[in-house]
């Protein structure tokens, strides 16, 4: 006998258009972060014009909330050309915010940076942006201080690292360097920062960095997935093995290194239109399941997708057998055509775990958002709840874009896409009154815009079921 957490329990809110100030501009790539003690503040963070990459026009923007996702206002904005957004608050509800860019001749040199803004109030104001080095991909997690203040700040990506006896020519300084995860580490909010770590190189195959947590130990638990390059007859890449392992390192405090590193599972990862990052988030709470790590991912073996969620109860140790969270009591007569992925998890002030995906089958141009959530540590999940459909109502009405004949869908200048995906990422954070909130892209308006939900867990009785 299992336990399954009756569907009433959860209670979704409007669809809310986050990127209304921006409805002519295309969106997508989306991330989401709480405010660590003011459940009214939100703030989310989206790639922007990217129909605009080629002429440099590319940029990152985020977006604030005030009162609890109501409403919502553009706040920052990146100055130059920048992708891979990321935004986070910090222990004392400092705001972070920051996208990551490289060029043809600086990415053969295997050099990246970023633009990183600070705002000391919560998100309301933002200081200028400052570049510093950063790779591919970023994530930002805290760890409280002692006493209160900024805490520790650790920002991980993926980069490449010289290598001292890598065999062969090498055309450029790219060629003759190994893929590996680098750290920056700021005690001081982010005013100053050092590098801290670097490791995870795996030889042909690269690192990419999809999470970050700070255990209560002090400990950095860094998500990553080891991905594998297909190659012709010539040798020349063209594109990406189906096959990837997911895997996590921990960094202990204090240390410079990383340390020994655990494969969580086995992943297909063969759909380009589900092809997105993996998610991880860790109990923060006072509860029973306080540090315990939940990996959320999508796996794309036939007959259909899945989303996975395994969990750590050992600091990220050892962890349990993959479980699939999406599956419900419709799921045997479920068109093989169905794609679920953008796995995102979060972990509320009462241990309760939620976590969101896109759902759509394959000849859809655009995808539901459901969710899910577990309050017995990741024993057990709720059924799927639909949380909106880009078919859907927008609170206040939906502010649509004025399309024209470049918005074919197909040329690079577009600001509408076909299948879109909504990005690499998705959003998905508690605020500190334990409401979940939901952060994506779609193209109901016509073009990619962000959009959030209130999600609240209710735990009902538990309800009886056979296996």
């Amino acid at each position: 006998m299992i336990a399954v957490f009756a569907a009433a329990a959860i209670v979704v809110g409007p669809t809310v258009q986050v990127s209304r100030s921006g409805a002519e501009r295309a969106h997508e790539e989306v991330f989401l972060a709480a405010h660590p003690t003011d459940p009214r503040r939100l703030i989310g963070c989206s790639i922007v014009d990217r129909n605009r990459y080629a002429e440099q026009g590319m940029h990152v923007v985020g977006y604030t909330s005030e009162d609890g996702g109501a409403t919502w206002s553009r706040a920052v904005e990146s100055s130059m050309q920048m992708g891979d957004p990321m935004c986070a608050f910090g222990p004392d509800g400092s705001a972070y915010f920051l996208g990551i860019n490289t060029d043809e001749e600086h990415w053969k040199d295997a050099v990246w940076w970023m633009e990183l803004f600070r705002s000391e109030d919560g998100g309301r104001t933002w200081g200028p942006g400052v570049r510093g080095p950063a790779g591919d991909r970023p994530y930002l997690a805290f760890g409280a201080a002692a006493g209160g203040g900024a805490g520790v700040g650790y920002l991980v990506y993926s980069i490449r690292a010289r290598a001292l006896d890598k065999p062969g020519p090498a055309k450029t300084v790219r060629d003759d360097s190994l893929p590996v995860l680098e750290v920056l580490r700021s005690a001081d909010g982010w005013k100053t920062w050092n590098k801290t770590a670097v490791g995870v190189a795996v030889g042909p195959a690269f690192p990419t960095a999809s999470g970050a947590f700070v255990l209560s130990d002090g400990a950095l638990a860094t998500l990553w997935v080891k991905r594998s390059t297909k190659k012709n007859e010539a040798g020349e890449d063209v594109g990406q093995e189906a096959h990837e392992e997911l895997n996590l390192t921990r960094l202990e405090a204090g240390s410079e290194l990383f340390g020994r590193t655990v494969k969580i599972a086995d992943v297909t990862a063969g759909n380009d239109y589900s092809a997105t990052f993996f998610s991880l988030a860790g109990d923060a709470s006072r509860g029973p399941y306080r540090d315990r790590l939940y990996a959320a991912w999508a796996d794309t073996a036939t007959p259909r997708s899945r989303i996975f969620v395994s969990f750590s109860s050992d600091g990220g140790r050892t962890w349990t057998p993959p479980g699939a969270i999406n599956e419900s009591g419709d799921s045997a007569g479920a068109p093989a055509t169905r794609d679920d992925y953008g796995a995102t998890v979060a972990v509320n002030r009462d241990g309760i775990v939620g976590a969101t995906w896109r759902r759509r089958t394959r000849n859809d141009e655009d995808a539901d958002v459901c969710f899910a959530f577990s309050s017995d540590g990741g024993a057990s999940w709720s059924e799927p709840r639909l949380v909106s459909s880009p078919r859907g109502p927008v609170a206040g009405g939906l502010a649509r874009a004025t399309l024209g004949p470049r918005d074919d869908g197909s040329s690079p200048a577009s600001r509408s896409e076909k299948y879109f995906k909504g990005g690499d990422t998705s959003g998905l954070a508690a605020g500190a009154d334990g409401v979940f909130h939901a952060l994506w892209a779609d193209q109901r308006s016509g073009i990619g815009q962000v959009y959030s939900a209130a999600i609240t867990v209710e735990p009902a009785a538990k309800e009886e079921a056979s296996k």
